[in-house]
């Protein structure tokens, strides 16, 4: 009889919660099934972060709209005002991308995850991290957009996984292409 290997989601984050200088390391966006809207997802890696080691990527989720055959940042969208505070001013015209979030030093506001989308209290062991807040942090821009501090064990671990999606805070995606956007089944999967 042979043993079935059976994949699992990959862990999400979990950090102590907090306020953090972190570079984003990865800016994508992507058409998220499950949720029924375009999606942003910023990939942030803290760079002052010293409490408990974790895994997984510690991500920022900003909506771009309903309409499935374009993303859309209004007035108002929390994604449209972080691309105005990036660039300095409002955009030059009706398209932006990406790009610009990239390689920035942000003001970060991360929280633990202690209830399911019900209300209900989630098991200590099931707890996770997400990003409530998020702004340029402007005092701290490197001359050069490296990343500042990339060579730690801790940073290292986080090029692997995503963290589980909440009301507040939508789920993981990828940046292989359009279409894969999704991460796990658990996550995303219409």
């Amino acid at each position: 009889m042979s043993v079935k290997v059976i994949r699992v989601s990959a862990p999400y984050p979990l950090l102590d919660s907090g306020e953090y200088v972190a570079v984003c390391v990865e800016a994508t966006c992507a058409w998220a099934k499950q949720w029924k809207k375009h999606m942003a997802r910023l990939v942030l890696e803290p760079q002052n972060y010293t409490g408990r080691p974790y895994q997984g990527k510690l991500c920022k989720f900003l909506s771009l709209g309903r309409n499935q055959e374009q993303p859309y940042a209004g007035q108002h969208s929390a994604f449209r005002q972080l691309w105005v505070e990036l660039n300095g001013g409002q955009p030059p015209g009706p398209e932006v991308t990406m790009q610009i979030f990239e390689n920035r030093l942000y003001q970060i506001t991360v929280e633990t995850v202690k209830q399911d989308r019900n209300g209900k209290e989630r098991a200590p062991e099931h707890w996770y991290s997400v990003v409530r807040d998020i702004h340029l942090a402007r005092a701290l821009q490197p001359a050069n957009t490296a990343i500042l501090n990339s060579s730690t064990q801790r940073t290292l671990s986080t090029h692997s996984t995503d963290q589980h999606s909440n009301t507040g805070n939508t789920p993981p995606t990828k940046q292989h292409g359009q279409d894969s956007f999704l991460h796990s089944s658990r996550n995303f999967r219409g």
